[in-house]
């Protein structure tokens, strides 16, 4: 039994022994043995295959960079044949490795207590939009309060004033001025607007720093009256408006919508004259209610669309003076002389026809004149602003080289710019109908011109007061007071 096991235990010595001895054998072989690459099919020489270079590493993109020889030549491929190892007799190859990049210490972070409060966002404040101020005289009847309203809506305009040139508590045709100034206010545009009372004598702050002026009726008046009592009535109160512009204002836009528009314009000429500050493009008389009707007209017998349609207006403002020229509604077209004529008479009778007894006071066509005085405002207000260049037709001092006339000041179309009048068109091509309009309504503006300047030398020449003898110009008899402020303490 004994010699059983030393048999098996010296069987196990050598058997561990041999496998030890190949294992030894390998490691030497590897050791002191070079292996070759295959032989490639250029006439290359072999290379070790520990002069190979390995790829690259996946922290470092770059591969191994070898030593640029400067010509490899014939010679050198036989000495790589002769010598074994190493290349470039014997130099060996540069390992290139990324710098180690710094271990960065991970933060932990800590769990909030508290939510951060919200940051708010600050948006950028846009500039201010330049705008004009409007200052509106005679703001406390029903068209005032409906221009109001519409400018209120117009973004080019920053500041309106109203002016009150009546005493509403005297009077029962319209609402409280500040009761509609508070209701304007709740509109959201950015137009500010102020009321100013002529029971406090705030005509001159009104006026101040004005850009455009706009002068309308004072009260309500009955068209049928005589236009010789309607002048009357309205011209101190219109010369009192001058006065004050010349002082307050004298380089804003007038904008005369007081009638008789015929003989407002030549009363406030004269009086900014007077004062030195006389500027003939700067004032303008308004024909938009009567082009707005007679362009309505055209458009509805031509079934075309109202507001494409334009129908200039010339010679006065109302009554026979007024001429609208229906031949240049349409390019190439004219109406018959019997529509043409029809279409004259509806548009000169339309504010007789618009007229209304309601109560003690008489009321016409206040939207429809509201819309078109407000549409002449903003396009005024667009072009002294320098973004528009509109063509308006207006009531002006004419341009001798351009019309021959009795009469100095004719309604044509002018342009607008941010200086006011730049271009006064003239009197366009017209039919023979329409010809003999205008010379009846040059002869009837003579002699309208002619009552205005001459009330202006009787009463207001060279002097800032009115004559005792012009109170039975002003309101009714049965009015305990004077209807204009101005002319309280006479």
């Amino acid at each position: 039994m004994i010699a059983v096991n030393v048999m098996h235990k010296t069987k196990y010595l050598w058997l561990n022994l041999w496998s030890t001895r190949k294992t030894i054998n390998n490691i030497n072989y590897g050791i002191f043995t070079r292996w070759y690459s295959k032989k490639s099919d250029k006439d290359e020489c072999r290379r070790a295959i520990v002069d190979i270079p390995t790829d690259a590493f996946p922290d470092c993109p770059q591969p191994y960079l070898r030593r640029k020889k400067k010509k490899e030549g014939i010679l050198h491929k036989i000495k790589l044949k002769i010598i074994e190892g190493g290349t470039n007799f014997g130099t060996p190859f540069r390992r290139v490795q990324c710098p180690p990049k710094p271990c960065k210490e991970e933060v932990v972070p800590e769990e909030p207590k508290a939510l951060p409060p919200p940051k708010k966002k600050v948006f950028p404040m846009p500039e201010p939009r330049p705008g004009v101020q409007v200052s509106i005289l005679g703001a406390d009847t029903a068209i005032g309060q409906y221009v109001a309203l519409l400018l209120k809506q117009c973004p080019c305009i920053k500041k309106l004033r109203l002016y009150e040139a009546k005493d509403t508590q005297c009077t029962d045709c319209s609402r409280d001025l500040c009761n509609v100034v508070q209701d304007l206010q709740h509109i959201n545009t950015n137009c500010r607007v102020q009321a100013f009372s002529c029971a406090c004598y705030e005509l001159e702050r009104c006026l101040q720093n004005t850009d455009i002026v706009l002068i309308l009726e004072s009260g309500y008046l009955n068209v049928d009256i005589p236009f010789e009592e309607r002048f009357y009535y309205q011209a101190p109160i219109v010369k009192h408006y001058a006065d004050v512009i010349a002082n307050e204002c004298p380089k804003a836009f007038i904008i005369v919508c007081a009638t008789p528009i015929d003989c407002m314009v030549p009363l406030i000429a004269e009086t900014l004259k007077e004062t030195s500050w006389y500027d003939p493009r700067k004032l303008l008389g308004s024909l938009a209610v009567p082009e707005m009707r007679a362009s309505t007209l055209a458009a509805r017998a031509l079934c075309l669309e109202p507001r494409y349609t334009r129908v200039p207006c010339v010679g006065g403002t109302e009554g026979f003076s007024l001429v609208p020229l229906f031949s240049k509604a349409i390019e190439y077209f004219d109406f018959a002389q019997h529509n043409a004529q029809m279409m004259t008479n509806a548009v000169r009778a339309a504010q007789f026809a618009m007229t209304r007894c309601d109560g003690c006071c008489i009321k016409a066509a206040n939207l429809s004149e509201s819309h078109a005085l407000a549409g002449l405002v903003k396009k005024v207000a667009y072009a002294l602003l320098c973004q528009d260049v509109p063509r308006v037709t207006g009531f002006v001092e004419t341009d001798p080289n351009q019309v021959i006339s009795p009469a100095r000041y004719i309604a044509n179309t002018v342009e607008i710019s941010g200086g006011g009048i730049v271009k006064s068109l003239g009197l366009p091509k017209m039919t023979d109908y329409e010809t003999t309009l205008v010379d009846i309504a040059l002869n009837e503006l003579l002699a309208k011109q002619k009552m205005a300047e001459e009330w202006y030398c009787k009463y207001c020449s060279s002097s800032c007061r009115l004559d005792a003898c012009q109170f039975q110009f002003f309101a009714p008899k049965s009015s305990s007071r004077l209807d204009d402020c101005a002319y309280a303490n006479l």
